[in-house]
């Protein structure tokens, strides 16, 4: 036989197709093993694995390891879990040693493997050090390969009969061209010989390949041999992160310790009984599966940050609780600990941990260089997608960027496959339903290369915060990588680490927090005593006035359009209730919450089944939470908390079809048997099946809608510094425009940035915030700086002393003249004034260059007799450098082109119900969605001087105008005005254009991204 050795899409910009795609080729053509040797990495390992098992073949572990200079290459397959250490440890060398050497490394870590090479001299070193390498022959024998056979012969090594396809269709040719086209950022014309696979690369079958090394039994013979002896097969347990205790204790000893000391913190002493009880079961199953050291180093790691948030399941932890990694009491909201843990749980848990968004770096760099050696970061694995496959095919075609970037925008549809998209919708145009603008030569060929491309690998990335810790060295473990922001990563995504047994801290940056420590952090510094260990925002009775009226913007995880939408809609403004709504927004979901405003508002219901009761009663009869679908798989069709929990997961899957089509039959067949009717089953399976996309478990939702409360608690109660706050964190779903706004809608005073009031970030006081140094457009961080300290004690006394004690550059200083920063300098002068006194130094300076004698330093001198700057120009420039008017709203600036146009103001909505109106707004943020039908559509947020008006482009209006909408710019709109639950909106049938005006203010470039 020939060894059936392949090459991966993983072998990245060289493979072109997946493991799944090569596993079900070979079992077509009659193979039983098949061995993965992508390039230099095992990122494809366990979908390979997964592959194989599907199919019935015996998968083979190895690599194909390079040297960086291209002379010479060795396939290494493990013969035994040491096998798989070297070959992890060899990997992480090829990626993180200077200067690798591939002989000597190979050498050195062969211990387990089978070693293979197709090049004589390697074969001759290997074996003159007792490396027992094998002589591979890829494809078919050859007069290449005469020098290696008679190496092997004089050597004693076999002969090794290799398949090393890479395609599996003749077409696959073409794509790998277009991959090293790209790779190379080069045109497919330049490809040289080598960059194009031989025919021979196209997996075959066991005939094709006996039939062409017949020449040569030998050769297959030791294929043979070699592929009896690769039967490893890699099943790791559970690799827990370390911990030591000084004192000698075990960990769980010291864990029941610590838990039962925190509970007394949170609980008072003596402990209530049933936080005793949950305490013991919790640390039964935590200790029987061995996870208490995980606990404990969690533990350790949040005590780097003095606010944190912990989420996701293992927020139903009472010990979690105990010990400070979350902040949600699991007894008092009933939260599902099965859904974390349970005792047939056989994958890790998973602690996820909020941390500010400029702490999360810090944290994670102290936890890697604590744990050095043991510790890196989880991969992300970065597929082509349709804009991205777009852009680089386009390259390839030569094409210039401008171009690329102008049709790329005309195409934000695409989800799939992009090659049907031959029309697109001209910026500046809208067409009549159903006309298409068709792409120029050679953009349908580009459309279609790029759909050729989609699904493979481009290159691997650091994930979000995910941190694997291991009691060893952890190359021993995965192989490494270092990513270029110089952080080790293992090569697997979450999903391969926990396959690998890797247990995953996720590490995450949270801008809210910082918020919140932010404007604490003002409060106390403008004398109000703020004690947050007393602080129960969640029975603020204005607090929950606020959340019910769905005024929420700046809020964290309930300021988006749909959330306050929805909170509007509900009018509840309680903790229980707005977990549910942080739980119930996911796509899927739009006729289930319409359902549940029917409910909550008193129409009558029934639950599904009585079986469902227990579990659904919380939410009105209806699936919100990811643990009920888990719930309802056991109380209905008998599952148990393992199956239960791992259909949850299934769900998530992007290949799901085949395993959701098993447990759908185990769900049926269970629900039969305790006498569910096939309607009453067919019902639930659909609820379960809106979870498919994503979704959220109670315990993430309850300590997100803590957070939330906090954020809420301040916005009522301390608007300025809140909103100061939110602003200076640059985050949140909109922008410092829209924020700017809602500051002015709370009745705030917003003040310009001033040189000798203003901080580097915004600041709030009383009824008053502050523009900060960091919102005028071309000013550097040390500038704002200088401008900062400089002033301590000591005022800028006017524009000339300013100069001389900042030094800005002068694009800095006529930045800070055009945002008004230096008005307090000289009341009641124009720009014009200084910006003359700018260019009057400018000059001055200059002679003084040429000619020192003749200059010092320049007396102060009045400007001479200037015309009145017109006001409106002065608000366009000030909008240019900040993005927004700090005393106005922009629309003032249009105000004259509005007269006449019937135009209604966003506060009168409510007032026209039913009707067709007009209404002047300004674009914030939208939405893309997908209908039933496939089709997209778009809710957009407009604001004008009164309020926010949320609005739905259906598909008809989608094409005819939302391609021609630019962030941040004023539309006139025209469309019919629905009520639902109370909460107006506009449905727009018309754009009538975008509102023109001489002192329309220029584009800032700071544009929302389009969610």
């Amino acid at each position: 036989m020939v060894l059936p050795l392949v090459r991966s899409h993983y072998s990245l910009m060289q493979g072109t197709v997946s493991p799944k795609e090569l596993a079900r080729r070979a079992k077509e053509l009659g193979h039983a093993c098949l061995a993965l040797a992508d390039r230099d990495n095992l990122y494809g390992l366990w979908e390979f694995r997964r592959a194989c098992r599907e199919q019935g073949l015996r998968p083979i572990t190895g690599a194909e390891v390079t040297s960086p200079e291209g002379a010479g290459r060795a396939w290494c397959l493990a013969e035994s879990a040491a096998g798989f250490v070297s070959l992890c440890r060899l990997l992480t060398r090829r990626h993180t040693e200077a200067g690798f050497d591939l002989g000597r490394a190979v050498a050195e870590e062969a211990q387990g493997l089978a070693v293979l090479t197709d090049d004589a001299r390697l074969l001759e070193v290997w074996r003159g050090q007792g490396v027992p390498a094998l002589a591979a022959l890829p494809r078919k024998p050859t007069g290449a390969g005469l020098a290696l056979r008679r190496a092997a012969r004089r050597l004693g090594a076999p002969l090794v009969a290799l398949a090393d396809a890479c395609l599996l269709e003749p077409g696959d040719r073409a794509r790998h061209r277009l991959l090293r086209a790209i790779a190379l950022n080069t045109s497919l014309e330049r490809l040289g010989p080598a960059d194009t696979p031989p025919p021979e690369a196209l997996l075959a079958g066991p005939e094709d390949y006996a039939r062409r090394f017949a020449p040569l039994p030998e050769a297959l013979h030791g294929a043979a041999a070699l592929a009896e002896r690769l039967s490893f097969v890699p099943a790791p347990g559970i690799t827990m992160p370390p911990w030591h205790d000084a004192q000698g204790r075990s960990a769980d000893e010291a864990l029941r310790q610590r838990a039962y000391a925190g509970a007394a913190g949170r609980y008072g002493s003596p402990l209530p009984g049933e936080v005793i009880a949950r305490l013991e079961r919790e640390l039964a199953i935590i200790a029987g599966k061995g996870f208490s050291s995980y606990f404990l180093v969690v533990e350790d790691i949040v005590k780097r940050s003095p606010r944190i948030c912990g989420r996701g399941s293992g927020a139903a932890s009472l010990v979690a609780y105990s010990l400070g990694i979350t902040n949600v009491c699991p007894i008092k909201f009933n939260l599902y600990f099965e859904r974390f843990i349970n005792p047939q749980r056989v994958d890790p848990p998973d602690i996820d941990v909020d941390f500010a968004w400029d702490e999360r770096d810090g944290v994670i760099e102290s936890v890697l260089r604590q744990y050095a050696g043991r510790a890196a970061m989880v991969a992300t694995h970065i597929f082509f997608q349709g804009r991205m496959a777009i852009r680089e095919v386009a390259k390839v075609y030569g094409l210039p960027a401008q171009e690329i970037k102008r049709v790329t925008r005309h195409l934000p549809w695409l989800r799939g496959p992009v090659e049907g998209h031959t029309g697109f919708y001209p910026k500046r145009q809208a067409l009549p339903p159903g006309a298409k603008a068709e792409l120029a030569a050679p953009w349908p060929s580009v459309l279609a290369q790029a759909q050729a491309v989609v699904g493979i690998p481009r290159h691997i990335s650091v994930h979000v915060g995910g941190v694997v810790i291991t009691p060893g060295p952890i190359n021993e473990h995965a192989p490494l990588e270092i990513a270029p922001k110089g952080v080790p990563i293992i090569q697997w995504e979450k999903e391969g680490a926990e396959e690998a047994g890797l247990v995953k801290i996720d590490l995450l940056g949270n801008r809210s927090l910082a918020v919140i420590r932010d404007a604490v952090a003002d409060l106390r510094g403008n004398g109000h005593a703020f004690d947050e260990a007393a602080w129960q925002p969640e029975d603020d009775p204005a607090t929950q006035g606020l959340v019910s009226r769905g005024l929420t913007m700046g809020c964290f995880y309930i300021e988006s359009p749909a959330t306050r939408l929805l909170q509007a809609k509900a009018g509840r403004g309680d903790y229980e209730h707005l977990v549910i709504h942080s739980s119930i927004i996911r796509p899927a979901a739009n006729d289930y919450i319409q359902e549940y405003l029917h409910r909550l508002h008193g129409a009558p219901w029934e639950h599904i089944h009585p079986l469902l009761a227990p579990i659904l009663g919380e939410t009105y009869g209806i699936m919100v939470y990811q643990e009920q679908v888990s719930q309802a798989a056991g109380a209905l069709a008998g599952f148990s908390h393992a199956e239960g929990d791992r259909l949850r997961k299934v769900m998530t899957w992007k290949d799901k079809g085949r395993a959701l089509g098993d447990y759908r039959e185990k769900f049926v067949a269970g629900a039969l048997a305790r006498g569910v009717s096939p309607a009453c089953i067919a019902e639930v399976w659909e609820m379960m099946m809106s979870f498919a996309g994503y979704s959220f478990c109670k315990p993430h939702s309850a300590s997100y809608a803590r957070v939330s409360f906090q954020a809420a608690y301040l916005k009522a109660h301390y608007p300025a510094e809140f909103m100061a706050a939110v602003i200076s964190n640059q985050g949140g779903f909109y922008s410092a425009f829209a924020y700017v706004s809602e500051a002015r809608r709370l009745g705030i005073t917003v003040r310009p940035p001033c040189v000798n009031r203003s901080r580097v970030a915004w600041s709030g006081r009383g009824r008053q915030v502050r523009v900060g140094l960091m919102a005028v457009k071309g000013l550097g961080r040390e500038t704002m700086e200088r401008v900062v300290a400089r002033r301590e004690g000591d005022p800028y006394r006017n524009f000339d002393d300013f100069l001389r004690r900042v030094r800005p550059a002068e694009d800095e200083a006529r930045s800070l003249i055009q945002a008004g920063a230096l008005a307090g300098l000289h009341p009641g002068s124009d720009p014009a004034e200084l910006l003359w006194r700018l260019a009057r130094g400018r000059r001055l300076r200059e002679a003084a260059a040429r000619e020192p004698d003749l200059f010092s330093a320049p007396p102060p001198a009045e400007a001479p007799p200037l015309p009145p700057g017109d006001e409106l120009e002065r608000l366009r420039r000030q909008y240019a450098v900040l993005g927004f008017l700090p005393e106005h709203h922009p629309m003032v600036l249009f105000a004259g082109a509005l007269q006449g146009r019937g135009v209604i103001k966003a506060r009168d909505l409510e007032r026209h119900v039913g009707r067709r109106v007009r209404l002047a707004g300004w674009l914030l943020t939208g939405k893309t969605v997908w209908t039933k039908s496939d089709q997209p559509m778009q809710f957009l947020t407009f604001e004008d001087d009164t309020g926010l008006v949320e609005t739905s482009f259906f598909p008809a209006a989608y094409r005819r105008f939302a391609m021609g909408l630019d962030w941040l710019r004023p539309y006139l709109l025209e469309g019919r005005v629905e009520e639902n639950f109370g909460a107006c909106t506009l449905s727009v049938e018309r754009v009538l254009g975008r509102i023109q005006s001489a002192s329309a203010p220029p584009d800032r470039g700071a544009r929302k991204k389009h969610a």
